[in-house]
C-alpha cells in the first residue's frame, strides 16, 4: 500500500520524486500520469521553443527551425549564433543523450536547500502550461464523452420501456382471449375475421331436416 502511495508523487517516466516538479498530465490516451518536467518537455517537444521556452498557442509558420531528429520547432531568433547545430538544427534535448531542461542546484542559503536558474524556471512555467492544456482538453473529452453515454442509456432505458408496454399488452389480449374460451362466450371481433393469435375455433355444422330424416331412415 505505501508502495502504490509512493508512486503518486514520483515521475511516470524516470522515476524522480521531486514532488515540486511534477505535473498531471493526459500521456498516451486513455491514462493519466505524473511526470516531472523535464520529462514532460521532452514528451512534448513541438509545443515550446526550446530556447525561450514560450509555449505555441498555434502552429509557427514562418521563421521557425525544425529539429532534424524530432518534432522540436524553435523560433530561428531565439537559435544562438554560438549555438553548435544551427543547420541542418538538431535541438538541445537531441543533441546530448544527458540533456535536462531543468537543472536544480544545492544551496545551503536556501531552506528547501535547492535553487533554479531562469531557464530552469523557465522551462517549469512552460511545462506547468502545457499540463494545463493537456488537463483541459482532457476534461472536454471526458464531458463529450459523458453526455455521449447518457445519450446512449436514456435511448435504451426508451426502448426497454416500450419492449415493457408491447409485453403487457399482448399479455393483456392473450387473457382476455382465454377468459372468452373458458366461458364458453362468444369470440371478440379479431376471433370472427380469423385472426385469433393462432388459435382457429371451429363451429359443428349444421344440419338440415331431410339429412336428419335421412339418416333415421337408414
Amino acid at each position: 500500500m505505501k508502495r502504490e502511495r509512493d508512486h503518486q508523487f514520483e515521475c511516470g517516466i524516470c522515476g524522480t520524486e521531486d514532488r515540486y516538479l511534477l505535473h498531471n498530465v493526459r500521456h498516451r490516451t486513455p491514462s493519466y500520469r505524473r511526470l516531472c518536467t523535464n520529462c514532460l518537455l521532452k514528451d512534448h517537444r513541438g509545443l515550446f521553443c526550446p530556447f525561450c521556452f514560450i509555449v505555441y498557442e498555434e502552429p509557427l509558420q514562418n521563421d521557425r527551425s525544425m529539429c532534424n531528429k524530432c518534432p522540436s520547432i524553435a523560433h530561428k531568433p531565439c537559435i544562438p549564433s554560438t549555438y553548435p547545430h544551427p543547420t541542418p538544427f538538431i535541438c538541445p534535448s537531441c543533441s546530448s543523450p544527458g540533456f535536462s531542461f531543468i537543472n536544480p542546484t544545492r544551496n545551503e542559503d536556501f531552506s528547501s536547500g535547492r535553487v533554479i536558474d531562469k531557464d530552469s524556471a523557465r522551462a517549469l512555467v512552460a511545462a506547468a502550461k502545457i499540463a494545463a492544456i493537456s488537463m483541459t482538453k482532457a476534461a472536454a473529452l471526458a464531458r463529450v464523452e459523458a453526455e455521449k453515454r447518457v445519450k446512449e442509456a436514456t435511448f435504451a432505458k426508451k426502448r426497454a420501456r416500450e419492449a415493457l408496454e408491447r409485453l403487457a399488452y399482448l399479455a393483456t389480449k392473450e387473457n382476455e382471449m382465454m377468459e372468452g374460451i373458458k366461458g364458453g362466450g362468444g369470440v371478440d371481433d379479431d376471433a370472427s375475421k380469423g385472426n385469433t393469435n393462432g388459435v382457429y375455433l371451429i363451429s359443428p355444422p349444421r344440419t338440415t331436416g331431410q339429412q336428419q330424416q335421412h339418416w333415421t331412415l337408414k
